[in-house]
């Protein structure tokens, strides 16, 4: 291939991802009037240019900020002296938070055609690998953001269920499971926070020990003395 027959292929193809990148409408302007191709989310096939123009138009306005196009591959043919043929493969970044094409591989054919000493893009096909999209959509963006909300909601339901659960087990390890009240632990957890408080404020610090008799009990006849302290 000569060399400026290549360079205007590449001028071409460079051209078409730049508007697309830059959601420039003019873009359209492009297009052959014999155009056709498929879009990446679609199951039908564009089989003129209003099609295809009324498609791009519904990606930009969905995607309004520039995308990022990570190009990784690049094939250049040079069928005829009106035919040529670009084909990429790339990573698409959306302008979102939810960065679900990032590591995906998307491929696509552009085929241009001198019309009247213009090049004009005859045919676009692009692989994208996601689900179908939903209605007047370019992308699955509404589904990947109805799946965030389902993913936040559910990790706030588990961080509230976590919680419970170590306030469980905070207030079980604290707590003789058979009287409830608080075990040697915890005393001894309580002792060490009012000895330093006394050591910051100077206070004196008070330990009343109080034994209760029969507290384990003996039989069936036994009983629990309880005792009140006042302080």
């Amino acid at each position: 291939m000569r060399l400026e027959r290549h360079s205007l292929i590449r001028s071409l193809f460079d051209k078409y991802i730049e508007m697309y990148a830059s959601r420039d409408p003019r873009l359209t302007e492009d297009f052959s009037e014999t155009f056709s191709g498929f879009t990446g989310g679609r199951d039908f096939l564009v089989r003129d240019r209003d099609e295809w123009a009324q498609a791009i138009r519904q990606d930009f306005s969905q995607v309004t900020g520039r995308i990022g196009i990570e190009m990784l591959d690049l094939l250049i043919q040079d069928l005829s002296s009106d035919i040529v043929v670009a084909t990429a493969s790339f990573h698409i970044h959306l302008p979102i938070r939810d960065h679900f094409l990032s590591g995906e591989t998307a491929r696509l054919v552009l085929i241009f055609r001198l019309e009247s000493e213009n090049w004009k893009i005859a045919h676009s096909s692009i692989s994208i690998p996601y689900p179908s999209v939903g209605e007047n959509e370019a992308y699955p963006i509404n589904r990947s953001e109805e799946r965030s909300r389902e993913l936040e909601a559910l990790v706030k339901a588990r961080t509230r269920a976590l919680q419970v659960a170590n306030d469980k087990l905070e207030l079980q390890s604290h707590t003789d499971w058979l009287t409830g009240i608080s075990n040697r632990r915890n005393f001894e957890r309580l002792l060490a926070q009012e000895w330093n408080r006394a050591i910051r404020t100077g206070l004196p610090l008070g330990l009343i020990i109080v034994d209760v008799d029969h507290f384990k009990g003996s039989g069936a006849n036994s009983k629990v003395e309880w005792v009140r302290v006042r302080i």
